[in-house]
């Protein structure tokens, strides 16, 4: 087979349309992976129109990725053809002192993403750095392993890491009923936390509670940081993570915070896709006197990616994917995560 089905990107916040396109060579260092599922989520949709991380059109989009391995370079010893296998999506160099000390988010020599600096997974096929792959354990379908590669992996990261969630905790999650924020719910159950899901419609809260969240808060109905107080008794949360990250809800994060209480911004909405300026007002008196953390959580580590793929092979999580499509469906489900109509992940399966 020379060539390919994919879903193509010729401009900066255009739409993807089906194309016909050469089968991606593999690289000496490299493999080719036939794609079996490609999560969406508003990350790509934000990312293809944000100015200046498509590094060149026309692009393939797509960076939750599984599949199986069909070509492996010369170099390769980490995976071989046959192999189940999910892509972390950075492109970092593992070799600076960041990648060697399991950050690699913070590479030194960043590449760029998986479908925005190289082509990525709205394709029959890909071809990525080896060592991006992770095998995928028996038990784990490609569609959960995909979404896990972001939706589940980042909330892994970012309640163990930088919430430092524990048994007993309060935590706020902001956009909770989203591709994300409904997994972040899940991982902050698991670490003992008591979760308070916040949202904007109806459907996404209640899947918040079918995923154990403990309470929930419409943010249609008033300022969060005033039900977040009133509903733990006026003492505010151990951790709030931010997945919208609007000025209006990161200032409502750090109004919610108890002493010594932590703020993890981990959503992103950059003013050149919406036209509101993100930038929030921080009191540093109030900083000072209570104690309080803001930290940024930029996705995960390649181990961490493999512990998410076993939490999945041992149930303790869940994949929460409510809409699948053919590949040639992309831009309606972009469309949809555009109008808010998405709860919990959607996802493109490729036959």
């Amino acid at each position: 087979m020379n060539t390919m089905r994919a879903m193509v990107l010729r401009e900066s916040g255009g739409a993807v349309r089906l194309e016909s396109v050469p089968v991606p060579a593999v690289a000496p260092d490299g493999a080719v992976v036939r794609v079996r599922a490609t999560g969406v989520g508003l990350t790509v949709v934000i990312m293809t129109a944000n100015p200046g991380l498509v590094t060149s059109f026309p692009r393939i989009p797509g960076h939750e990725i599984a599949g199986e391995v069909v070509e492996v370079g010369p170099l390769v010893r980490n995976v071989k053809p046959g192999d189940r296998v999910a892509c972390h999506f950075y492109l970092t160099c593992h070799a600076c002192s960041y990648c060697r000390s399991g950050r690699e988010t913070l590479c030194r020599n960043f590449g760029g993403y998986l479908g925005m600096a190289a082509d990525g997974g709205y394709a029959e096929f890909v071809s990525v750095p080896a060592l991006n792959l992770c095998k995928i354990p028996e038990g784990v379908s490609d569609l959960e392993a995909a979404v896990a590669t972001d939706a589940l992996a980042t909330p892994v990261h970012a309640c163990r890491e930088e919430a430092r969630i524990g048994p007993g905790d309060r935590v706020l999650i902001v956009g909770a009923g989203g591709g994300v924020g409904i997994h972040a719910v899940q991982v902050a159950k698991l670490c003992g936390g008591s979760v308070l899901g916040a949202d904007v419609a109806d459907d996404k809260l209640e899947m918040v509670k079918a995923v154990g969240g403990d309470a929930v808060i419409d943010g249609r109905r008033g300022d969060i940081a005033q039900q977040a107080l009133a509903q733990t008794s006026g003492q505010g949360v151990d951790a709030a993570l931010d997945f919208v990250a609007s000025a209006e809800t990161l200032e409502a994060c750090i109004r919610s915070l108890a002493p010594g209480g932590r703020l993890v911004i981990v959503g992103n909405r950059p003013q050149a896709v919406f036209k509101k300026d993100p930038t929030f007002r921080v009191d540093p008196g109030l900083m000072l006197r209570k104690m309080l953390e803001i930290h940024g959580s930029r996705y995960v580590s390649l181990a961490e990616l493999e512990t998410t793929l076993e939490l999945l092979r041992t149930k303790r999580l869940r994949a929460v994917v409510t809409r699948t499509f053919p590949l040639e469906e992309a831009e309606t489900a972009h469309q949809l995560l555009r109008d808010n109509a998405v709860v919990g992940r959607a996802a493109l399966v490729v036959s």
